[in-house]
């Protein structure tokens, strides 16, 4: 009965809950006799050291106890200890074969890394359609990443064909998770017109996202300006684009440079001045030709 209350606790509680619930003691004597969640928790904090001190060597130990019984969460854990963790020598292959073991259940994250291992050829040979397949699984399974590589592969059409629709609708679920990567290609494709028009709107909103998040990116600040002068998925409106294209170019964008200069020749979204347009047209020329030729 002791060890139901155990494993019903390991299901519901976060590790750091679990051990503050049950004694101690009481999961290291249930890791011994074998059970499996008990080996899990025990591997879990030896590599964490939250409750337990850091032990990569004991972590290892007692999780690959609980994989080699077959427990789902460990095989994981188990991929991701050869893949990446530290103190711990990597041996991709190992990690390939633990993924593959869960990944086979049905578990979504082990399916996405399966997915970046066959795309990237670590510890087995790259195979793209093989990589969109786990990826698909994982995506379907609700991984963000997942999502977010299978919107990218549909994007590029890498181990599947091209298909745009595809594309923009595994970006935006990984967007909708929070998945800050897929936002810009996801936004890329949008504001070139692969959503169709209906979805400027939507491009817009992303852009001033993402502009928010990071309010220096020269390249965020002249698609604002260009968004903003074209009236795309916004009302035309000459005057923020002036301010936007100024702090591009002032951040060095030669294309932002450029119109600049166009937009203080013609008095677009500021007075007509011809001594600054040709002040912006000589530095984005020079900006370029030290981008070409090389600092």
């Amino acid at each position: 009965m002791k060890t139901l209350k155990i494993v019903l606790l390991a299901l519901f509680l976060t590790v750091a809950e679990f051990l503050k619930a049950v004694d101690y003691n009481e999961i290291l004597r249930l890791a011994n006799a074998g059970n499996a969640e008990a080996q899990y928790v025990l591997g879990s904090e030896y590599y964490n050291g939250n409750n337990l001190t850091k032990d990569y060597a004991t972590a290892k130990y007692w999780m690959e106890k609980s994989a080699q019984q077959g427990y789902t969460p460990a095989e994981y854990f188990m991929g991701w200890f050869c893949n990446y963790a530290e103190g711990i020598e990597h041996d991709p292959v190992k990690a390939f074969e633990w993924y593959s073991r869960a990944a086979k259940k049905g578990h979504a994250a082990s399916q996405g890394e399966l997915g970046f291992m066959y795309y990237s050829g670590k510890g087995v040979s790259q195979d793209l359609a093989e990589s969109a397949r786990w990826y698909q699984k994982s995506a379907e399974g609700g991984e963000d990443f997942a999502q977010h590589s299978l919107g990218y592969m549909y994007m590029n059409g890498e181990g599947v064909e091209q298909n745009n629709t595809q594309a923009i609708y595994w970006f935006r679920k990984s967007v909708a998770q929070g998945y800050e990567k897929s936002k810009v290609h996801l936004f890329n494709m949008l504001y070139e017109g692969k959503g169709g028009e209906a979805a400027y709107p939507e491009a817009f909103r992303l852009l001033s996202e993402m502009l928010e998040k990071d309010p220096e990116n020269e390249d965020y600040q002249y698609a604002m300006a260009c968004m903003y002068f074209d009236g795309i998925g916004v009302k035309e409106d000459y005057e923020r684009a002036f301010y936007w294209m100024k702090k591009a170019a002032e951040n060095e964008h030669i294309d932002a440079q450029y119109d600049l200069s166009e937009m203080y020749f013609y008095g677009l979204g500021v007075e007509r001045d011809s001594v600054l347009g040709n002040y912006w047209l000589e530095a984005a020329e020079e900006n370029e030709y030290w981008w070409y030729y090389g600092w």
